[in-house]
């Protein structure tokens, strides 16, 4: 269940954690006054992640331009059987 942080025009900010598939997250009552708060956006905290993770966020779905002249070389390998569409019996 995640997280959610709600902002109390009373209060102040205030964090609930919540059911997924609970239908309005946008607005809820405030554990201590009980007025309506107004949900907040809170960026993930990424200060603590893998340097990977962040340059793969960072990069996001960029596509990776491969060339042929990069790809790995591999030797052509005959199959050992003559036959490889069938199993081997």
């Amino acid at each position: 269940m995640p997280n959610y942080t709600f902002l109390c025009p009373a209060c102040g900010e205030f964090t609930l954690l919540l059911n997924m598939t609970r239908d309005n997250k946008q607005s809820t009552a405030c554990p201590t006054c009980n007025t309506i708060a107004k949900r907040v956006f809170k960026p993930p905290m990424t200060l603590r992640m893998d340097s990977k993770v962040k340059k793969r966020i960072k990069n996001g779905m960029k596509p990776r331009v491969v060339k042929k002249e990069n790809m790995p070389k591999k030797p052509y390998k005959k199959s050992a059987v003559s036959r490889p569409w069938q199993a081997g019996h």
